[in-house]
């Protein structure tokens, strides 16, 4: 490799790693979309991922901000669900091979978990995970402060947090 090979090849990598942080807010927010409209996330885990559902109705989900789920470990629950639970998968090719927990519907029989509200890619799981990890984990209590930021300033959701 010459000089110039070599000046090209490190400016590439420079400019590459320079575009990691803006990559990964682009997939928290990414991720922010996914959760506020279109999997229902707050349902269960409550619009501020504490565990307290948005609808009363809705199984309780775990509380987010307590989770000590890497972003992987994320993925994979978002993907494939929790077998027993009321957490569905979102992959919907879930227990059709042994992706999930190496597991298959022929080994979990009636413990396989119900489709979730969408279908979802790795690429969608990764923006959920992004986002749940920066907006929720290790956070502590919800504030209106955090709630307003996360709903806007006129949500009335905001209101039952200190």
């Amino acid at each position: 490799m010459n000089r110039i090979q070599f000046g090209l090849a490190l400016g590439s990598l420079a400019f590459a790693v320079s575009l990691g942080a803006p990559a990964l807010a682009q997939d928290a927010n990414f991720g922010k979309s996914i959760w506020q409209s279109q999997a229902n996330c707050a349902d269960c885990h409550g619009s501020m991922g504490d565990g307290n559902a948005d609808d009363p109705r809705s199984p309780q989900g775990a509380n987010l901000r307590e989770t000590g789920l890497d972003e992987s470990g994320l993925i994979e629950v978002i993907l494939c669900g929790r077998p027993g639970t009321a957490m569905p998968h979102f992959d919907p090719k879930a227990y059709t091979d042994d992706r999930c927990y190496e597991l298959t519907k022929e080994d979990l029989g009636d413990m396989v978990p119900v489709a979730g509200a969408m279908a979802m890619t790795k690429r969608h799981a990764t923006g959920l995970a992004r986002f749940i990890l920066e907006e929720f984990a290790g956070k502590g209590a919800p504030t209106a402060e955090q709630c307003r930021a996360l709903l806007g300033p006129d949500s009335p959701r905001c209101v039952n947090y200190p």
